[in-house]
């Protein structure tokens, strides 16, 4: 279940399908709904194999808080979460995700480095790959 604007969305069948291909038909989810009273899975450890469709508001933990706890509970897992269009287009495409940084890119006539830069990621596409 994920929370955005206030709203619940629920996966829809044909993600579960492909859940259900890679965990098997009983998995958790640390984001069910109805959410029990007092259920805080960002307190817990979390049962495998398990699915996480986070909630997209913070005061639930967010996106990310969830991600960082997926990756901090490990696998057998599947995350999903929404990814920028050139991001999907690259993978898609093949292409490799290198690495994500918050590289410091410098302006153009001073050269100094910008002061609060976003997270980039880099993408090696190999000649040749392209669909």
């Amino acid at each position: 279940m994920t929370v955005r604007n206030g709203r619940f969305w629920l996966t829809p069948p044909e993600l579960e399908l492909e859940v259900r291909k890679l965990l098997g038909e009983q998995y958790w989810d640390p984001c069910p709904y109805p959410r029990p009273p007092g259920f805080d899975a960002m307190r817990i450890d979390w049962i495998k194999p398990w699915y996480c469709n986070p909630p997209f508001n913070r005061i639930d933990g967010g996106c990310s808080g969830f991600a960082r706890k997926a990756v901090e509970q490990g696998g057998p897992g599947v995350f999903v979460t929404s990814i920028p269009t050139p991001v999907a287009c690259l993978l898609s495409a093949g292409a490799r995700f290198i690495d994500a940084q918050r590289f410091r890119w410098m302006e153009i006539e001073t050269r100094k480095p910008m002061p609060s830069p976003g997270l980039t990621g880099v993408f090696y596409l190999k000649d040749g790959e392209k669909r």
